[in-house]
């Protein structure tokens, strides 16, 4: 029996050639709560980049949980709950600081509550605000002033060609946080250890369901841990490559619904062992 289903927002739940939360999924996602299925979202957004569909979903009124900042942010939708899980130390940000000026071209962004401080400004980060919803601060020499809360993610962006030119010096400098390709622009830098699935099975124990009762379903690298943790997983068939082969099914794209695809068949494969007296 599944009793909850995480998803991954950008490409899976929401789609960028409409910018928006397709009509099907939103009424798979109703439907899903009212067969008391617990809806997650799991994404590597701040937050405040994702109030907008927590109130379209209705949310708060509904139910559900928000893991944000790619699994350091945990929200409880219903009690309006906001809990930091975990965040990068002022050293850390320095290194990632000295990494950024050292490659022309690269931004760096720190998360601070609901707004991002940057130290340039770039097309990435554009997407960011103009689709997504985040707030960013560009700010010059005095950078670290603005440093004054918990940083539970930071990201590295710039032209997708030169990331791809830098990611492995990044790893190999960058050893104690954990960096994620979350899309061609993005080179999201997490505390070492955290990730989406890293949340879900901390939150799994809080409600004391199993892993083999979650469901997951999303599109992208970051989605990979917790896909694989899932008892059942699904993927959009925009998903990257590394992600349709690792799950149990693959549906239609983000567009054509995939998440509300997922939902049917979870409410289905719930019916069945209803029917067979397996729960």
């Amino acid at each position: 029996m599944i009793r909850m289903l995480a998803s991954d927002i950008d490409h899976t739940l929401f789609s960028h050639q409409t910018y928006a939360i397709p009509e099907v999924n939103l009424k798979a996602a109703d439907t899903l709560r009212s067969q008391g299925v617990e809806l997650v979202l799991a994404t590597a957004r701040i937050y405040a980049g994702v109030r907008k569909l927590e109130a379209q979903l209705d949310m708060r009124e509904k139910g559900g949980m928000i893991i944000a900042s790619a699994g350091a942010e945990l929200i409880d939708c219903r009690r309006g709950i906001r809990t930091v899980l975990h965040s990068l130390t002022r050293e850390q940000i320095k290194t990632l600081k000295q990494f950024s000026d050292a490659h022309p071209g690269v931004t760096l962004a720190v998360q601070q509550e609901d707004l991002m401080v940057a130290d340039g400004y770039d097309a990435s980060l554009d997407s960011d605000r103009t689709v997504v919803g985040i707030d960013f601060l560009v700010v010059g020499s005095d950078f670290f002033s603005y440093m004054t809360k918990p940083a539970c993610m930071a990201g590295l962006t710039g032209d997708p060609q030169q990331l791809d030119d830098i990611e492995f010096q990044a790893r190999a400098v960058l050893k104690d946080v954990t960096l994620t390709r979350s899309g061609p622009g993005f080179l999201d830098v997490t505390p070492q250890g955290v990730h989406k699935a890293l949340a879900l099975k901390q939150l799994c124990g809080r409600h004391g369901i199993p892993l083999q009762a979650l469901a997951a379903i999303g599109d992208g690298n970051n989605d990979r841990e917790m896909l694989a943790e899932a008892g059942l997983s699904f993927a959009p068939s925009n998903a990257v490559e590394a992600v349709k082969k690792q799950v149990d099914f693959v549906l239609g794209s983000c567009e054509e619904g995939a998440f509300a695809q997922a939902v049917a068949m979870i409410l289905e494969r719930n019916e069945k062992e209803r029917a067979h007296g397996t729960v």
